[in-house]
C-alpha cells in the first residue's frame, strides 16, 4: 500500500477498481488471471468472471509472424520482474477477433491489499487462496489516453518521416518501425517487431561500438553515431543514427527510440570528393579556381612548386602575383573570354616565373563554373605542362625537316612490316600521294619480283645488323632504277630487340648510267679513233710518198672522218640523255613515227620505209622527248647495215589499254647477240666498240629514261623486228 492510502477504508479501492473504465487484470506468478475488472467485458467483450484461470498470454493477438507477439507472450509467460519492465505496448484479441494494442505498466502486490486479489464474480473483496504476490496491470488505449488528436498529429509525424525510425523496449526488442524504416532497410514490420537491432548488424562495427552505445543510453544520455548496418538483401549502408531514451512516469528509462539517415549517397560523395582531392594534390600539372574577379580560391601545390610562392599566400590573388607580366595578362584576357560565352577555351602559354626562376610550356583547358543556384561563379582551369613535349615535338621538327628535305627515299616499318612514316620522296616514287602510310606493310608498297629479297635484308636489321646493298627496281614510268639501300635497327624504347627498320634508299641511276656512258664512250672512241687515225696515217704516207691514187686516198679519208663525226654526235646525245632528269611527258607516238618515216625516206631513196600509225592522237606514250631520236636510229640502223641494195623498213604503231607498242621491222641480215643485248637491257658494254652498237645503246637509254621496255625477234623470212613498248599517257 502506499504512503497516501493510509486511513482508507479498503472498499475505497474496490471501488475504484471496479469503477475503472480501463481493464484491469491482475495474474499470479504463473501468470494466470486472478481478476479481472468490469471494464474489461465493456472494452474487450469479455465476462470478467470467465477470464478468471485463463493465462493472459492466451488473450495476446495470435499473429504468428508478428515478433512483437513473441516477445509479449514470453513476457506474460515469466512473470517475475513484470513490474520492472516499465510501460509497454500489448496487442490483445477482442472478444469478436479484432486486435486492440494497449499501453500497460504492471505493479506487483500482495493479495491482501484491496483490489489485488478479486474473485471470480468480479468481487474485488473476495480473498484468493494464493497468499503470493500477485501482478495488477492497467490496461491503457494510448489513443484515447491523450485525447485522440495530439497523439494523432505525432503519429502521422512519425509514420510520414523520412527517416527510419523504430522503437525498442529496454531490453532491445524492437516494438515499432515507421514505414521509412521498411524503406530504407528493406525489412516489413512483422519481420523485425519482437526482433533486436542486431537483425540490421552489418558485422563491420566492433564491439566496441556497442559497449560503449549501451553505457551511454544507460546512464540516461543520447547516442549519436554514424553506423554501417546491412538491408534484407545483405547491401551494406551508411547511416546517422541517433539513440534517445524515453523515461516513464518514473523517471526511470522505458524504452529508447532510434532516428536513422541514411547517408550512404553522401559518404560515397565523400569519398568520391577525397579521392578527386587527393587526385589533384598528386599532379604534377596545376589545377586553379578562380572567381568571376580572377581571384584564386583553389589551387593545388603544383601551382606553388612552379611559382615558388606558398600556396597559402596565393589565395585572393591572381596570375599577376607569380607569373611574368606579359603572359599573365595573355591568361587573364582568356579567362575574360570563357566567362563571357560561357564555353570552354583551350590554349598554350609559357610563363616565366620569377620567385622560382623556372620556365615552362602549358596547355591549359579552362572552364565555366557554376555554384549551387546554378549562377556563374568563375572559372576551373586545369594547366598540363607540356615543356617536354614541345622541346621534343621541336626536336621531331628538325629530324623531319631533315628527312623530308633529303633527296633520298626513307621510310621505316616496325616488326610486323607495317610503314610506320614515309619521307614524301619515298611517297612520291611509290605513288602514295597524302594517304596514311601506317595503313600499308612493305608487302603492299614494294613490287613481288623484288619483295623476298627486300624483305631478306629487312630480317637482317631487325636481327641488329645495319645492312648496305645495291639492288635495280622497275619503276612504272621511270624504268629501271638503280638504289644503293641502307637498313638501320630502329631502336626500341625498353632497350630491348628492335622496334622496327629505317630504310634510305640513294637512287644512284643517273650517276651510274654516266659512268657507264662515259666507259662506253671511252672505249668506242678509243676504238674508233685508233683505227681511223692509223688508216688515215696510212693513206696520208702514201699521198706523200706519191705510191697511191691521191684522189681514192683523200676520198678514203674524208669517209673515216666522217664515220667518227658520226660516233661522235652519237656519244654526245648519250651524254644529253643522261644528263637530263629521268622526266616524261605525253607524246604522240603515230605522229612521231609518220615524220621519222617521212624523212629517212627521203635520205634514202633506195631504200623502202613505210609507216602503218593510227590518226593523231590516238597514241599517246609517257616518255622523254628523246623518242623520235630512238625511233630515226633503228630506222637508220637498219638501212645503213642492210647486205642489199634495196632494203625495206616498216614502222607500225598499236595502242593497248595500258601500253603503246613501236613496232620497226626490216628484211635485213639481222642484229648480231652483242647488239641485240645492247638494245634489251644495255649490258654488252666490254663488247661495244663500233659506233653502230653506240647507236642502239641510245636506243636503250630512251626506254629506260621513259620507263618502258625493248624486244628483239627474227622477222620472216629474214630480218629483225624492234619493239619497243611506253606507258600509255594518262587521258
Amino acid at each position: 500500500m502506499s504512503p497516501g492510502s493510509q486511513g482508507l477504508p479498503a472498499d475505497f479501492f474496490a471501488s475504484f477498481v471496479e469503477g475503472c473504465s480501463d481493464p484491469v487484470v491482475s495474474v499470479d506468478r504463473k501468470g494466470t488471471i486472478v481478476y479481472a475488472n468490469p471494464a474489461t467485458e465493456a472494452v474487450l467483450g469479455y465476462d470478467p468472471a470467465a477470464l478468471r484461470g485463463r493465462d493472459l498470454a492466451s488473450l495476446v493477438a495470435s499473429e504468428a509472424a508478428d515478433g512483437r507477439v513473441r516477445s509479449v507472450r514470453e513476457r506474460f509467460a515469466q512473470v517475475d520482474g513484470l513490474d520492472d519492465r516499465g510501460s509497454f505496448s500489448v496487442p490483445i484479441r477482442h472478444a469478436d477477433g479484432h486486435t486492440v494494442t494497449f499501453s500497460v505498466r504492471f505493479h506487483e502486490h500482495s493479495t491482501g491489499e484491496g483490489c489485488g486479489g478479486g474473485g471470480s464474480d468480479g468481487d474485488p473483496d473476495a480473498e484468493t487462496d494464493d497468499t503470493d504476490a500477485v501482478y495488477t496491470g492497467v490496461f491503457r488505449d494510448g489513443v484515447e489516453e491523450v485525447g485522440g488528436e495530439t497523439l494523432e498529429t505525432f503519429r502521422n509525424l512519425v509514420e510520414h518521416a523520412g527517416h527510419a525510425i523504430y522503437v525498442t523496449d529496454v531490453d532491445g526488442t524492437i516494438e515499432y518501425v515507421n514505414p521509412a524504416f521498411t524503406d530504407h532497410t528493406g525489412y516489413e514490420p512483422e519481420e523485425v517487431l519482437g526482433e533486436t537491432p542486431a537483425i540490421l548488424n552489418s558485422g563491420e562495427m566492433p564491439d566496441e561500438y556497442f559497449d560503449s552505445l549501451w553505457s551511454t543510453l544507460l546512464d540516461g544520455e543520447v547516442w549519436e553515431e554514424d553506423i554501417i548496418d546491412r538491408r534484407r538483401d545483405d547491401e551494406p549502408y551508411h547511416a546517422h543514427q541517433t539513440i534517445a531514451p524515453v523515461l516513464g512516469d518514473d523517471s526511470e528509462v522505458s524504452r529508447f527510440v532510434a532516428i536513422q539517415t541514411d547517408v550512404t549517397a553522401r559518404k560515397a560523395a565523400m569519398a568520391q570528393l577525397k579521392q578527386y582531392r587527393d587526385i589533384v594534390e598528386r599532379l604534377d600539372d596545376p589545377v586553379l579556381l578562380q572567381n568571376r574577379d580572377g581571384e584564386f580560391e583553389l589551387l593545388n601545390e603544383a601551382v606553388s612548386e612552379f611559382a615558388g610562392v606558398d600556396r597559402e599566400a596565393l589565395y585572393g590573388t591572381d596570375e599577376f602575383a607569380f607569373m611574368d607580366a606579359e603572359t599573365a595578362a595573355e591568361v587573364d584576357e582568356r579567362r575574360r573570354g570563357v566567362l563571357d560565352a560561357e564555353e570552354m577555351a583551350e590554349y598554350e602559354v609559357s610563363p616565366t616565373f620569377p620567385e622560382s626562376d623556372r620556365e615552362a610550356t602549358f596547355s591549359t583547358q579552362r572552364y565555366p563554373y557554376y555554384d549551387a543556384d546554378g549562377d556563374l561563379a568563375g572559372t576551373f582551369a586545369i594547366c598540363r605542362n607540356v615543356t617536354d613535349r614541345k622541346e621534343r615535338e621541336r626536336e621531331l621538327e628538325r629530324y623531319e625537316r631533315a628527312i623530308n628535305g633529303a633527296t633520298d627515299l626513307i621510310a621505316a616499318v616496325d616488326r610486323d612490316g607495317r610503314l610506320l612514316f614515309a619521307n614524301p620522296q619515298y611517297r612520291e616514287y611509290h605513288g602514295l600521294g597524302d594517304r596514311d602510310v601506317t595503313e600499308l606493310t612493305l608487302a603492299d608498297v614494294v613490287p613481288e619480283d623484288g619483295y623476298e629479297d627486300v624483305e631478306r635484308q629487312v630480317e637482317r636489321a631487325l636481327r641488329g645488323e645495319s645492312v648496305e646493298y645495291r639492288t635495280t627496281r622497275t619503276h612504272p614510268t621511270r624504268g629501271t632504277r638503280t638504289f644503293d639501300v641502307r637498313y638501320y635497327p630502329l631502336d626500341s624504347p625498353d632497350d630491348g630487340e628492335p622496334a622496327g627498320v629505317v630504310g634510305v634508299l640513294r637512287d644512284v641511276t643517273d650517276s651510274e648510267n654516266r659512268a657507264r656512258q662515259l666507259r662506253v664512250v671511252d672505249r668506242v672512241l678509243q676504238h674508233n679513233l685508233r683505227n681511223a687515225l692509223t688508216v688515215v696515217r696510212g693513206r696520208a704516207e702514201q699521198i706523200a710518198a706519191g705510191a697511191a691514187d691521191s684522189a681514192d686516198a683523200a676520198e678514203y679519208i674524208v669517209s673515216r672522218a666522217d664515220g667518227l663525226l658520226q660516233t661522235s654526235e652519237k656519244a654526245h646525245h648519250i651524254t644529253e640523255i643522261l644528263s637530263d632528269a629521268p622526266e616524261t611527258e605525253p607524246v604522240d607516238v603515230g605522229r612521231v613515227a609518220r615524220q621519222v618515216v617521212a624523212a629517212r625516206a627521203e635520205e634514202f631513196p633506195r631504200a623502202t620505209v613505210e609507216a602503218s600509225v593510227p590518226d593523231d592522237g590516238v597514241a599517246t606514250a609517257s616518255a622523254t622527248t628523246w623518242l623520235s631520236r630512238a625511233i630515226d636510229e633503228l630506222v637508220r640502223n637498219a638501212v645503213e647495215h642492210h647486205d642489199r641494195d634495196r632494203p625495206t623498213v616498216t614502222v607500225s604503231v598499236e595502242v593497248h589499254p595500258d601500253a603503246v607498242e613501236v613496232r620497226v621491222e626490216d628484211d635485213g641480215p639481222g642484229l648480231t647477240g652483242m647488239n641485240r643485248d645492247v638494245l634489251v637491257d644495255g649490258t654488252a658494254v666490254d663488247a661495244l666498240y663500233h659506233g653502230s652498237g653506240l647507236g642502239l645503246w641510245l636506243v636503250y637509254w630512251v626506254v629506260q629514261q621513259s620507263g618502258g621496255s625493248a624486244a628483239v625477234a627474227a622477222a620472216e623470212p629474214r630480218g629483225t623486228v624492234v619493239t619497243l613498248t611506253f606507258p600509255r599517257a594518262d587521258d
